[in-house]
């Protein structure tokens, strides 16, 4: 009877401890990518890596604060730039909102963090992450992704040595590669 009585008294400290927990630092993530999977091989140049959030999923945080972006880079390339866009349309970014130059502060075979200088206001309209790496080699593989298969919005790529042109990386590789990157924003209050 006593162990029974004791169970009765433990349950709903165990329930209240099984709950789920309510966000208590007020942080969310905007991402489309599952746990980083490899790099694809790039040849030279310059590449802009994107994941869009349209506004059917930044309205939802309209008045939050985009403050942090992660990224994986499997091997260190010649350069890299954060960069954070607003609406441009369905298949290419608009405005410029963010830059930076984050070169020094990036490592191989990891998660990469940056704090944006000036966090980006959501303001409920499209939203673009994108990393840009600069090769000084072909051949190499440095924005990591996950093992898709993509999303609709996960893959957006930019040759910008060649083009002006947006396009999804399945449609760069002619679907025979279809992946999300490894981009991902935090949004505080």
């Amino acid at each position: 009877m006593k162990k029974y009585l004791l169970f009765l008294l433990a349950l709903p400290f165990l329930w209240v401890s099984c709950s789920d927990d309510d966000n208590s630092f007020g942080i969310e993530e905007l991402s489309y990518d599952g746990p980083n999977e490899a790099a694809p091989i790039l040849p030279l140049g310059t590449f802009e890596a994107a994941a869009r959030f349209p506004a059917s999923i930044t309205s939802d945080y309209s008045g939050r604060s985009l403050d942090v972006v992660q990224f994986y880079l499997e091997n260190v390339p010649l350069r890299t730039w954060v960069k954070v866009y607003g609406d441009g349309g369905n298949n290419a970014p608009g405005t410029l909102l963010y830059e930076r130059e984050v070169t020094d502060d990036v490592f191989p075979f990891r998660w990469n963090s940056h704090s944006l200088d000036i966090p980006v206001t959501i303001n409920g309209d499209d939203l673009w992450i994108a990393i840009v790496v600069e090769h000084e080699n072909g051949n190499y593989g440095s924005i990591g992704c996950d093992p898709g298969p993509a999303t609709s919005n996960g893959d957006w790529f930019l040759d910008v040595d060649f083009t002006t042109n947006w396009e999804t990386f399945r449609n760069f590789t002619n679907n025979a590669v279809s992946i999300n990157w490894n981009i991902r924003g935090e949004l505080t209050n």
